[in-house]
């Protein structure tokens, strides 16, 4: 079998899980950052022949990838992050019992390896805090941009040592709310390691998983919305 055939045998075979979320007007974004909107240019209602968009929003809206330059002044930017980055074995720890603004320790990574088997390099590994059910439109996400748990900077050491390939969260940051230096951010970051923030659907995803995502290509981005699927034997 060719590696064509291989593709499409994965295609036709393997279920898929959507762990983006819907960019809409209306969804949770951060305070400092702009609100994502859409106002119609041509539409066929009036009397036009086709229908579009004028799209705004910030480069961390949504389901998004964070490159280096996000804290790095003269890192990595969106458009230099190789495409098979967000590629590979995705690694899927509960951390849902984390308080709001806790922080995950280092003995939560160790337990989870211990039941699961050992991180490895190249994982992608994500923390499920069980955030993305508070994720809605208007009011109804305002607890969402609230208080937030995070990664503990010793976890965030264990993982880039570990020399995965990006750690992320269905949080609004990695960093627990309201944190006065965000380490992980720094750590993983300034080690080459991509954080992806706002991830969902992470409680219908087993420990291990195939997962590919699909930054925009922004020139000179800080960042970018990101397609994250994941892939489950079906």
């Amino acid at each position: 079998m060719n590696t064509l055939e291989k593709l499409l045998d994965l295609v036709n075979t393997a279920k898929f899980v959507d762990m983006t979320h819907t960019l809409e007007e209306g969804v949770p974004y951060w305070p400092t950052h702009p609100p994502f909107t859409a106002v119609i240019g041509d539409h066929q209602s009036k009397g036009d022949e086709s229908y579009w968009r004028i799209i705004t929003f910030g480069e961390h809206s949504g389901t998004h990838i964070d490159s280096f330059s996000h804290f790095f002044l003269g890192g990595q930017n969106v458009d230099e992050i190789p495409i098979t980055k967000i590629m590979g074995r995705g690694v899927n720890i509960d951390a849902t019992d984390t308080p709001p603004k806790g922080e995950v320790p280092l003995a939560k990574i160790l337990a989870f390896e211990k039941e699961h088997g050992e991180i490895m390099p190249g994982d992608i590994v994500f923390f499920r805090f069980g955030w993305d059910k508070k994720w809605a439109v208007g009011e109804a996400g305002k607890s969402f941009l609230e208080d937030w748990p995070g990664t503990s900077k010793q976890a965030a050491e264990y993982l880039r040592d570990k020399k995965v390939k990006a750690v992320g969260c269905d949080t609004l940051a990695l960093d627990k709310f309201g944190s006065p230096d965000n380490p992980s951010h720094h750590v993983l970051l300034g080690s080459g390691i991509n954080i992806i923030e706002n991830v969902k659907s992470l409680d219908v995803l087993p420990p291990f998983f195939g997962v590919m995502g699909f930054p925009c290509k922004f020139k000179d981005g800080s960042g970018s919305t990101l397609r994250l699927v994941a892939l489950l034997d079906d």
